[in-house]
Parts: structure tokens; sequence; C-alpha cells
């Protein structure tokens, strides 16, 4: 039975997708979600993992639904699958009437299918029945790490989709993501209800980016990435983590004539797609300036540089955004402009978005109001009533629904469902979780500054986070470029002294680091300080005691030069 899936699998590779050899980890996935069993699969960006769903689709007689972060995602696929000869639908909230009709129907008639949708459209009212009437063979969660990163922000759906796959029929689950934490898998495996899943991760980082930090002020940020666009090939991307920066840093590569396009969310939909297919167009060779919400999905092969022009939120986020730099196997450089400031931006992002203990409080009086007078809100007049965001009020229900201690009716009527002591020890439960996820936030972004000012290989302290116990190191980051200057310019020195006994230099993460200076472009290691702020030594200049047009270093000349006494 192995053997024939597995020959099915290598063909369909081969005859719908034209990929005539799969990775192992590829085959393994879809092996385990073929005869029934979850996978979760962690693989770095251009790795293939879009293939571990799409391959097993195109054999099993009954849909397949993806779940997907972003509609722009979805779009790409979708167009991608269709060229392939794919059955595919996408069903958004962007669709027209009769594109979303045609969804349905087609949706309905089942058989192999690839159905893109989101969390949102998956557990609405009016398209949740269609889904579950589909019975799907499997269930798909693209970029999976959005539910533990997302789903305690602002996308509360993504904290159901075990009850959505419960309602499907518990099909077998696929969790594809390309950074994924041991405690982020551990979060994905609960809120997804995955029955001991074939677990599958490889190295976060690959080997063809070379890793850079120059720490730079604020004020010199832009002279800083401007030094380092004139070296780089495009295209590149440079990340901001703000609008404003966005706005700021492609305004000025503009009038400098630099090809550049500019992506974030306050810009209208048609103008991110415009700026978008511009990147994408294979023959255009741009800088794309953009926030966080650009990139995830994108399959532009010859993108060679991503440079963050300020921090991003975490490692993750990070290692994700790198990630799209070299996947065609050249090399990619990945430069990171750190300055400390950039983190009290992210610090107030988290404040804002993220549920608080004192929001809970609210919702847990509100609550507990409306059981007192036998009356049940829904979660829009809850919110209202608590004076919580809509969008955390949602978060915060999830998580007590989650603990069994309240419940929605179909018309969407929210009530405590267990006892009044109960139900405040479930509060109190998820007091501590606020609190957990606090911490993390805040270690989250702690470790950022601690990658930026790490003196061991940058690939080492990345593999390490990702839970590789001992990483080799990459040798072409500046940290190992640096420390092998040092070890090149230490060796004449030992020449010299080849009677002595010399001892071997150890590979490993743990070891100083030579205080030498970084070669041309990265940080000086010596002085913690950006290049652009040491300068070449001026030769010897003229003394008092020396004639002009001579140096202090000409006053030593040979005797048959010196006149007579």
């Amino acid at each position: 039975m192995k053997t024939s899936l597995l020959s099915a699998c290598r063909e369909t590779a081969r005859r719908t997708f034209r990929i005539q050899s799969l990775r192992p980890e590829q085959e393994s996935a879809m092996l385990a979600v073929l005869n029934g069993r979850d996978a979760f699969v962690s693989l770095p960006t251009g790795f293939g993992k879009s293939l571990i769903y799409q391959v097993p689709a195109m054999i099993v007689e009954r849909p397949t639904i993806v779940i997907s972060p972003l509609i722009a995602l979805m779009t790409d696929q979708e167009r991608a699958l269709n060229k392939r000869g794919v059955p595919v639908v996408a069903i958004h909230s962007r669709l027209r009437a009769a594109e979303r009709r045609a969804a349905l129907e087609r949706l309905k008639k089942g058989g192999r299918l690839v159905v893109l949708t989101t969390p949102e459209t998956l557990e609405s009212t009016a398209t949740a029945p269609l889904f579950e009437r589909a019975r799907p063979a499997l269930l798909c969660i693209d970029e999976a790490h959005c539910i533990s990163e997302w789903g305690h922000d602002f996308r509360p759906s993504y904290l159901r989709l075990g009850n959505a796959r419960k309602r499907l029929g518990n099909p077998p689950v696929l969790a594809l993501t390309a950074t994924a934490t041991p405690r982020v898998r551990e979060d994905i495996a609960e809120r997804l209800r995955l029955d001991n899943p074939r677990v599958i991760v490889a190295p976060a980082h690959r080997e063809n980016l070379g890793l850079t930090v120059d720490v730079v002020p604020g004020a010199a940020k832009f002279p800083a990435a401007a030094r380092r666009i004139k070296r780089l090939q495009r295209p590149g991307i440079i990340y901001c983590a703000t609008t404003t920066a966005v706005d700021e840093v492609s305004g000025a590569l503009g009038r400098a004539r630099i090809p550049v396009t500019r992506y974030h969310g306050k810009m209208r939909a048609a103008d991110r797609d415009a700026a978008q297919r511009q990147f994408m167009i294979p023959s255009r060779r741009l800088i794309m300036v953009a926030t966080t919400a650009f990139g995830m999905g994108i399959d532009k092969p010859n993108i060679r540089y991503i440079l963050h022009y300020q921090a991003p939120g975490s490692l993750e986020q990070y290692v994700q955004e790198i990630g799209r730099a070299g996947r065609d196997g050249r090399p990619g450089q990945c430069i990171l402009l750190f300055d400390p400031a950039d983190l009290e931006i992210h610090e107030h992002l988290q404040a804002q978005g993220r549920p608080s203990v004192r929001h809970l409080e609210r919702l847990e009086a509100a609550l507990t109001a409306w059981k007192d007078e036998k009356r049940a809100p829904t979660a829009d007049t809850l919110a209202y009533s608590a004076g919580v965001p809509a969008r955390i009020c949602e978060v915060l229900l999830s998580d007590l629904e989650e603990a069994g201690s309240v419940e929605r009716d179909k018309d969407g009527s929210i009530a405590i469902v267990v006892p009044p002591e109960a139900f405040k020890t479930g509060v109190r439960d998820l007091v501590a979780k606020l609190k957990t996820f606090r911490y993390e936030g805040e270690r989250r972004l702690r470790l950022i500054a601690d990658y930026a000012n790490s003196d061991e290989c940058r690939s080492v302290f990345i593999r390490r986070y990702f839970g590789e116990d001992y990483p080799p190191r990459c040798g072409t980051c500046d940290r190992c470029r640096a420390d092998r200057v040092g070890i090149e310019q230490s060796e004449p020195s030992q020449r010299r002294h080849s009677r002595l006994r010399r001892k071997p230099i150890e590979n490993r993460a743990d070891q100083p680091s030579p205080q030498v200076p970084g070669p041309s472009g990265t940080i000086a290691r010596s002085s913690r300080r950006p290049v652009a702020e040491i300068v070449p030594q001026r030769p010897p200049q003229p003394t008092a005691s020396t004639p002009p047009g001579r140096t202090a270093r000409s006053k030593r000349r040979p005797s048959k030069w010196r006149r007579p006494s």
C-alpha cells in the first residue's frame, strides 16, 4: 500500500506539476496524510511546502480545503494551479456575487478539488454548511504559525479551527509553516487538536543566505541603507515596521531615481495589487519597500536581498521574511539595520492589539451581568456593553469557549454554561494565560536585540532558537567572516613562531570572537559601532619641527643624507 501511494505521489508530481523528484520530507508528509494521519511540517521558504497538499489533492476523491491567511496569497495560488490544470476555487470576501455563486456551485459538486479559503469564511454562517456537506478528504492549514502569532491578536477565527475541523468530519490535518519553535508547535497542535501527528522539521536557515547586522542609530539609518543598496543587486525588499517609514524610504529612493515601489495596509487594495504585480514581473528589477503585510507566499525566485530598515517584531517574523531571498539557490543577502529604539514601536503595537487582563475583567463582569438578567448577548452586544474592542472580545470568547466556560448558540448568542465558581476559575486560568502571552511577546522582542548583539554565528543563533541542539556554523554571516579575517591575520605571526606549538581553533558556537575590525560593510567587533563611523587613519601630518611637505616619518633619514653640522 505504501509503495503504491508513493508511486502515485511521484507520478502525480511529474505529470501534473512537472517535478521530476520529490524531497524525502515531502514524500513522508504526503504519505502521512494519504494514510489518514495528521502531519505538522516546518520547512524553510522555497522548500516546496505547497506541493505537500497539492499532490494528495490530485489523488484523493474528495475536496481538499486549504486555509490561507491572505487573499492576495490565495489569488496567486489559484492562478498557479489553474495554469497546471488543477481544479481549484477560491472562496473569500472579495469575490463578486457571480464569482461566489460559481465557486460554491463547484464546491457542491465535490470530487477532486482544491478549495482555498480563509478561517473566517470557513466558519461563516453563510458558507459553513456547504463546507461541512463537502466532507473534505484533507484540511490543510497553510502558514500555520498564524494560529499562534495572529490568532491571539486579531484573527480569532484561527483559534477556532479545531472546532471547524470537528464540524467537517475530522479529516486529517496538514499544518505547514516555515517557522515554528517547539513552543509554537505545541500551541498549533493543541489548537488544531492534532492526533499523534507526523512531525517533520528542517533547519530554519538556508545555506545560501548571508546574514549581516549593522547596529545603526535612527538618524543614520537611511545613509546606512543607501550605502548597502548601492552595492546590492536588485531586485530586493526593504522591510519597515511602520507605514510612515515605508512612505519616507520609498519616496527618498524614488527621488534618487532608483526603481522602487511600495506596499502597506493603508494603501488602497487596487494600489497594493498593482504594486505587487509590478514587483512580480520577472524582467523587472525593482526595490519593494513594504511593511510585513507584503511577501507571504510571494514566489519570486530571484530576490537578491532582504534589508530590514527597522527591526522585526520577532525572530520568527525575521526568518519568514529573509526566507524570500535567494529561492533560486543563488546567494541572497539578509541585512538587519538594528536600533534598540525600533523595539519600542513593536511594544506599542503589541499593547494596542493584544487582549489584557483589564479587558478580561470587563468581559467577565458583563457576562455575569447578562447571566443575572437571564439573557444571552451576541458577541457584538457583549463587546459594546463591556467596553471592549470587538476584535479583542472575539479573542477572549474563543479562549473561554476552548475552556468550556461559555457556548454560542446557532444564532450567535453567548451564555455561561458552568457554575459561577467554575466560571471564575476559568477566568483566573485565562488571566494567567494572558500574562504568559505578554511575557512571550516581551521575550521575543528581547531575542531580536540578543540576536543583533550576539558574537556567535548568526545561523547558529537562529537554528538553536528553533530547536536544534548542535547546529554548525554557516561560514558566511558577518560574524563568521570576521572570525575568518582574524584567523588569517594571525597566521603570519604564527608562521614566524613556528617553533612554538599552535593550539587548534575550535569551531564552537560559544567560542569568543577575536577583537578585530569586521570586513567591509559589517559591524566592527571591537567598537560595536557601524562601519560608517569608523574612518581610516590619516597619514602622519606635518608638525612644527618638520618642513612643509614633509611628515614626521621623514625626519628619520639614513645617515648619509644628514647635513654636516
